[in-house]
């Protein structure tokens, strides 16, 4: 490199020239001097750059050109099936005169091939031109111009003279006419994306081999017959030189039809035999391997004219998932819509065995079509017809090690849909709340974060223990359709299951809604809900407001464009039992029932139900004949979604200042208690978000301390500012125990400390965390904006493991699944056996009784959570199971049945995160946040004692107008008749009860309400 002045006339600009590096002499010492070289200046305002050329470009000459744009256009694919069709037509051609092989061809034959031949040359001149032509030489180097040369060459002799008989030897040149044709259909096969065939990669290489044996035993077969024609005086057919060359190729060799007496024609048949020996059976297992590799589940999607159809999209296939989907999907509480959708399942695996079987059943056959494809290939978008589908459900695979790899591919099949087309509606599933903001800005039509989901409702069943079971119920259609095998396998177990009747009543309650009637308007909701209950039988504890209407306090900020579609859900705002609300008319109404005939009558309760009528007057239909009020028709004019739109800020951008009693903000902690909280036992590492108890460490045990973490190697550089690394848990009771037996560290444990930490709660319950990995800095950090949160690392399948958590003092208990175990559809579902171990240790080591909640990965495995081992049938449904009944269990699988709900009634997602996290602060279009507006959370509380022995509609009517609360249903204690006739405790959840079930001593009542009901 070399810098040279500029001139002096000039301003003065760097000059710099790069030169090559030198070729190496050994005899010569290489000298540190600027080298020389041509070189191409880059003159721009403030240098000059030179930039070396090394050696001439190289400039493509115009074949090189129009060779390339052949074969990147269909123009080339054109002219090799042009080439294909004249050398086809030459041998059927052939075929045609071997009849006349004895006599004079006719003049007419003759013309017609060498026409044909004469366009083959000419069409085939310029292509070994344009792409094969290198020298003079290639014209005896190349295989294709000879046998071009040799396939004509008989027509140009018959051209001269007809006869056979003069050149008898002519016939030995046909057979490299089909050898020609052979390398012609090759290259019309080879599969190619400009190809105007458009056949797949298997397709293209089946056909190869079919065409190669085709072509080997019509050269065999032209070979043959020249032979015979030549050294025989009565020479066979054609067609018999096939079936005698088929015969020989395939089976036993040569027969004694034809007997060869000369050598050439026992040598070339010989040839022959051999190359059926090597070839044949090589193509036939080549053959046989690419169709079993060839998929049945690679054929396009069969759609009948107008008939709607789903896409769903999964990177994998779990069965329990699936099946949940499916259930729901198809479930007649759903109306004659549903019977007619077909759901497409687009994956790149073949599905298992077990979920073929699964997908064989006569329900789910003919309605469900399983394509194997990517849904980032528009081929296969093409295959599924997209475009024409009414939505795209992409499902999260729930159990892996890589949560954020599977979110990224989700991410990137959502953009690729909507990509593709925006028509479809999108419903996602995510793992990781982070990655939700990345799926929103794809405007689907719903989001349900899995993990968030899950670990809420966890969450909220130890607050409200069968909170999972009334939300499963309430979510759920297909549920209630087994009511009736229920009952016949209580008849044949034996069971007393009489008493669980209203639990049966309870299941086949739905969430519907509907417009409020004018004759509501200027009541109180409160009012309102009580007049439905007492004349309807249904539950009223949601009110939709239009967004565009000014409410509240911040009237003068919420103002929204008047031009919304008041029938979009997604213009409303949900809030559940707004308390002193006045109704104005043009809200939707959230509602409990059992059918939708009770529902509809609630826009029209001027007309059939005035005030004075009686609620014993109402009886509306079985629960068997429920159907949803809103259609997919409906659905598709009026899209669901978010009501709020809210998207989940960063935590850093929160205010760290005490939030006001009525804004909450989902997953962070919401109080922060100023007394001194509880020490860790002593275990391997013991984690504490105790702030408060560094005083006392640093006055009384400084020096322990330090013993102790040197002890455990746990050093002050791995731990962050606020862990304390501490000896025991001395005094902590009644606190939950949330065990984890994976190989890492629980992700989003905050989704479950959050809603233990709501500023509505009147205590702190302590939680502590068992797992056998400690938390990450990043998670601890996360979790020590909780109060009273410790983290134990031990063994939760040992009681070793247990007793450093202190199960026996605990309150309650929740086990974890596996979440990072792959889930595998092999038939045997042994995924639940830790679950179950944790379990039975738990019960085993508490004498007292202690609330134990399970996490499944298959339903069918809660049934083993029954003690008595008699009433564990073999087809007791999941949700009849006495775990189940009481709330006990849950499985991440349920979740699919709730996106597949959304899909028939939109506001559901939104229900479901008010009760979870409640109501989210309003964005303003100024970008400031204004409270929420009045809402409730679920409280679990005991009935009156005054009320014992009464009506339960005599208590909803109590709560609505004494305690502004909103009953939801009961949670009733009770005594069942086992099988081997011993009496047990059950506990179960009934979903809105009828006004005349008489309350028992022991109910609990679920109720909506702003702060728990103080109960006298």
């Amino acid at each position: 490199m070399s810098a040279h002045p500029a001139s002096t006339s000039e301003p003065t600009k760097p000059h710099v020239t790069f030169a090559p590096p030198p070729k190496k002499d050994k005899s010569v010492p290489v000298k540190r001097a600027p080298m020389r070289s041509r070189s191409r200046s880059l003159s721009s305002m403030d240098f000059t750059l030179k930039q070396p050329i090394y050696q001439p470009v190289c400039q493509p000459m115009w074949r090189e050109e129009l060779a390339v744009r052949l074969d990147t256009s269909s123009l080339g694919s054109i002219w090799k099936l042009f080439d294909a069709f004249l050398n086809i037509a030459l041998c059927l051609i052939y075929v045609s005169n071997t009849s006349l092989l004895k006599t004079t061809v006719p003049p007419g034959r003759v013309w017609l091939e060498f026409v044909v031949a004469m366009l083959l040359v000419i069409q085939y001149t310029p292509k070994f031109y344009i792409t094969e032509f290198t020298s003079w030489r290639s014209l005896f180097t190349c295989l294709s111009p000879i046998l071009t040369v040799l396939a004509v060459f008989p027509t140009v002799v018959l051209v001269r003279d007809a006869n056979f008989a003069d050149a008898p030897e002519l016939v030995f040149f046909y057979p490299f006419r089909f050898i020609r044709c052979y390398f012609s259909v090759y290259d019309c096969l080879v599969r190619s994306e400009k190809s105007v065939l458009h056949i797949g990669q298997v397709t293209s290489k089946v056909a190869i081999f079919g065409s190669s044996i085709l072509f080997l035993v019509l050269t065999g077969s032209s070979l043959l017959h020249g032979v015979e024609f030549v050294y025989q005086d009565e020479p066979i057919t054609f067609l018999d030189a096939v079936f005698f060359t088929t015969i020989m190729l395939g089976t036993v060799g040569y027969l004694n039809d034809i007997v060869p007496h000369g050598p050439v024609p026992r040598l070339m048949l010989l040839c022959i035999f051999a190359m059926g020996l090597i070839f044949i059976p090589y193509s036939i297992s080549k053959i046989f391997i690419l169709v079993h590799s060839k998929s049945p589940f690679d054929k396009a999607f069969r759609k009948i004219s107008l008939q709607p159809h789903v896409i769903i999209i999964t990177p994998t296939i779990e069965l329990p998932s699936l099946k949940h989907f499916l259930k729901e999907f198809y479930s007649l509480a759903h109306g004659p819509v549903t019977i007619n959708t077909k759901v497409v399942i687009l994956n790149p695996a073949d599905p298992t065995e077990r979920v073929e079987t699964f997908l064989s059943d006569p329900v789910y056959a003919h309605r469900v079509q399983y394509i194997r494809g990517s849904s980032l290939e528009s081929r296969s978008l093409v295959k599924t017809r997209a475009k024409q589908a009414s939505a795209y459900f992409i499902l999260a695979k729930k159990y892996t090690q890589q949560s954020e790899a599977i979110d990224a591919e989700n991410v990137l099949k959502a953009m690729a849909l909507r990509k593709y087309d925006e028509g479809p509606k999108l419903y996602i599933q995510c793992i990781l709340p982070e990655n939700k903001i990345h799926f929103e800005s794809l405007n689907p039509e719903q989001i349900i974060c899995t993990d968030e989901l899950k670990l809420a409702i966890l969450a909220h069943s130890c607050l409200t223990p069968g909170f999972s079971t009334i939300l499963y119920g309430l979510t759920t259609s297909f549920a209630h359709e087994t009511d009736d095998e229920m009952r016949v396998s209580k008849e044949n177990s034996k069971l007393d299951y009489d008493v669980i009747e209203d639990y049966l009543d309870g299941l086949s309650q739905s969430i519907y809604t509907t417009t409020m009637s004018d004759h509501f308007s200027g009541t109180g909701f409160l009012a309102v809900a009580g007049r439905l209950y007492e004349a309807l039988g249904v539950v009223l504890f949601a009110i939709g407001i239009p967004k565009k209407r000014s409410i509240g306090k911040c009237a003068s900020h919420w103002l929204y464009d008047g031009d919304e579609d008041d029938n979009d859900f997604r213009n409303y705002t949900v809030l559940i039992n707004p308390g002193d609300y006045v109704v104005k008319g043009d809200e939707i109404a959230f509602v409990i029932a059992s059918n939708a005939t009770a529902i509809e009558s609630i826009s029209t309760f001027e007309e059939q139900y005035p005030q004075t009528q009686s609620r014993h007057s109402i009886i509306g239909p079985p629960p068997s004949e429920r159907q949803p009020l809103l259609s997919v028709d409906m659905l598709k004019n009026n899209g669901g979604g978010d009501y709020f739109g809210t998207i989940r800020k960063v935590r850093d951008q929160i205010p760290r200042t005490p939030s006001p009693d009525h804004m909450e903000y989902p997953h962070k902690p919401e109080s922060v208690s100023s007394a001194r909280r509880q020490r860790a036992l002593s275990t391997p590492l013991a984690l504490s978000t105790d702030h408060g108890a560094e005083h006392h460490h640093h006055h009384h045990g400084h020096q322990k301390s330090h013993s102790h973490a040197n002890e455990y190697d746990v050093g002050s550089s791995h731990l962050p500012d606020n862990e304390h690394v501490i000896p025991v848990l001395e005094n902590i009771i009644d606190h939950i125990i949330l065990c984890d037996y994976s190989t890492t560290f629980p992700r989003n444990l905050d989704c479950f400390v959050s809603p233990l930490r709501m500023s509505h709660l009147e205590r702190t319950i302590p939680v502590v965390i068992l797992s056998l990995a400690r938390p990450s800095t990043s998670q601890w950090r996360i979790l020590s904006q909780f109060d009273q949160v410790y983290i134990v690392q031990g063994n939760p399948m040992t009681r070793e493991g247990l007793d450093c958590a202190r199960v026996r003092y605990a309150k309650q208990a929740v086990i974890l699944s596996d979440s990072t175990r792959i889930l595998k559809n092999d038939g045997e579902k042994i995924e639940d056996a830790p679950a179950m171990l944790v379990f039975l240790n738990i019960k085993a080591m508490c004498q007292n009784d202690i609330d134990i909640f399970v996490e499944f990965v298959h339903t069918d495995n809660m049934k083993f959570m029954s003690e008595d081992s008699q009433a564990i049938e073999k087809h007791l449904k999941a949700h009849h199971s006495p775990a189940f009944m009481q709330g006990t269990c849950f499985s991440p699988s349920m979740l699919d049945s709730i996106i597949c709900q959304s899909f028939y009634q939109p506001h559901l997602v939104a229900t479901i995160n008010q009760m979870l996290f409640g109501a989210p602060p309003l964005h303003l279009p100024s970008g400031a946040m204004c409270p929420a507006l009045a809402h409730s959370h679920l409280f679990q509380v005991a009935i009156p004692g005054s009320y014992v022995g009464y009506e339960y509609g005599s208590l909803v009517k109590y709560m609505l107008e004494e305690k502004k609360a909103v009953p939801l249903g009961l949670y009733r204690h009770t005594v069942v008749k086992c099988a081997s006739r011993t009496m047990k405790e059950l506990r179960y959840v009934h979903t809105c009860p009828k006004y005349n079930v008489t309350l028992r001593e022991d109910d609990m009542i679920f109720v909506f309400s702003k702060k728990a009901p103080v109960i006298n």
